[in-house]
């Protein structure tokens, strides 16, 4: 096994430590959400009441005459959007925030892109959810497509440009 490990080039040794890191802070979000934050409920319905009430401002803005829940906003007219947990973008935060964690980088830039880059998925995630509300006022038969394909692609392929941001810019393996 040693000899192994002796003959890894060292972009295997980078692609293995990366993964073995990946697991590992994986591991940890899921011990942690799953034992403290999912059972306290505090960081999801913060996220959750954030998203309603930007998400009512910025249709109101629009002109839109809206409604909101704890847990929903929309147009007057219409069902709205509900905003569930899974959407909140607390796993979204993780994930990007994981990635930059684990990839190698002065931590000062980590300290500064991480929080940074969470405010980015965070207002996409609002615009988002004034995207699906529209979408629900002018074609509520395309919302389930919507929902499920074009705006999580927006989003994914927003937090991968960050990731490609970092690894270019701040990134200490190039």
């Amino acid at each position: 096994m040693l000899k192994f490990i002796k003959k890894l080039t060292p972009q295997d040794k980078f692609i293995s430590t990366f993964i073995l890191k990946g697991v590992g802070l994986y591991l940890l979000w899921f011990l942690l959400y799953d034992n403290w934050l999912l059972k306290d409920g505090w960081a999801d319905h913060f996220l959750i009441d954030h998203l309603v009430k930007s998400t009512a401002f910025l249709l109101q803005l629009l002109g839109y005459t809206i409604f909101s829940y704890a847990d929903a906003v929309g147009i007057d007219g219409t069902h709205g959007v509900l905003i569930g947990v899974p959407c909140n973008g607390l796993s979204l935060f993780a994930l990007f925030a994981g990635f930059i964690i684990i990839f190698p980088g002065k931590m000062k830039y980590k300290l500064f892109f991480i929080p940074i880059g969470i405010f980015i998925i965070h207002i996409i995630n609002i615009f988002r959810l004034v995207g699906l509300a529209l979408v629900v006022q002018y074609q509520p038969e395309s919302l389930e497509f919507n929902h499920k394909y074009t705006f999580t692609v927006i989003v994914y392929a927003l937090i991968f440009s960050l990731w490609i941001l970092w690894v270019n810019k701040f990134s200490t393996k190039k």
